[in-house]
């Protein structure tokens, strides 16, 4: 098995036929078809099944495409880093995002350090804390933007800015539509959507308050939590950053943005990596931009 395998298996995976994976590596299929049948005999397994011209991906070759992407890209980030040493502040910078923190507050920082770098390129990743944590350490990121609580062992850990939960939703959710931040204990009665990140921490405080709160909705993302609250199914608890401005907006009248007033309840974006000393130069001085904004 070698690298030119792995590439000719990724793009028959996306591509979804032979025919576009030949076509896309510029090259005729049936050499392609002699690397797939090589490698399928290497692993001993099947990778694909197939139907007509189509191919699909059997339960062993899902595994081995997430194996296959993270080889490529640590591979990819080889040639890169190399590059680094060689361009300096004309690298590449490497930085994972999620996606709570990738609409706002991140095109401020990219913008801010694209003005002073304009020659530093960007590959960017948006996936959730725990995903973007195992990218780190798989070497496909030099950084990432994370929210808190994630595991802090070997790490070098940048605290950013530490936010207050909001709670999204209708106005008749709301006991008094006018106040601008309420307690848990003025939502006792409400449905609520929460994002799964946070299920746990939201239902101890909900707990230590006495409150047993009604969930009638956990997801996988801040995303789906705001769209059902839009749709009056329910309050939705978000950090701040993680609720577009327009939301908040009076010209949004059908939707309330209030904060708690819980000050236990909040949640930071910590920027992240393996270890400083050992960051590319355009990763180095990110960082760097970064603690300057703001070290306390």
């Amino acid at each position: 098995m070698d690298i030119r395998q792995l590439r000719y298996f990724t793009a028959i995976v996306e591509e979804g036929t032979l025919t576009g994976a030949a076509k896309r590596l510029n090259m005729t299929q049936p050499p392609l078809t002699a690397q797939l049948k090589l490698l399928e005999e290497e692993l001993r397994c099947p990778l694909f099944t197939r139907e007509g011209k189509r191919l699909h991906l059997t339960e062993a070759g899902h595994h081995f495409y997430e194996r296959a992407l993270r080889i490529l890209g640590m591979c990819d980030a080889a040639v890169t880093e190399m590059a680094d040493f060689q361009e300096g502040a004309a690298g590449t910078l490497r930085i994972g995002v999620i996606s709570s923190v990738k609409d706002q507050l991140f095109p401020q920082w990219v913008q801010s350090f694209w003005e002073k770098y304009p020659n530093i390129r960007y590959e960017i990743y948006s996936a959730n804390t725990y995903q973007l944590l195992d990218q780190l350490q798989n070497g496909q990121l030099d950084l990432a933007l994370v929210r808190t609580p994630f595991p802090k062992s070997e790490l070098n850990i940048l605290y950013i800015k530490k936010e207050p939960f909001l709670a999204v939703g209708i106005p008749s959710f709301f006991p008094d539509p006018e106040k601008e931040s309420l307690t848990l204990r003025e939502l006792e009665n409400v449905p609520f959507i929460f994002y799964r990140r946070w299920e746990k921490m939201l239902k101890m405080r909900f707990e230590a308050e006495g409150i047993s709160p009604r969930i009638i909705c956990c997801n996988d993302d801040a995303q789906t939590t705001l769209a059902l609250a839009y749709m009056g199914m329910g309050v939705g608890l978000l950090p701040a950053s993680g609720i577009p401005e327009f939301f908040s907006s009076p010209s949004e009248p059908k939707i309330a943005v209030k904060t708690l007033k819980e000050k236990t309840l909040y949640s930071q974006i910590a920027l992240v990596c393996r270890k400083k000393a050992l960051l590319p130069d355009s990763a180095r001085r990110f960082w760097d931009m970064m603690e300057g904004f703001y070290s306390y």
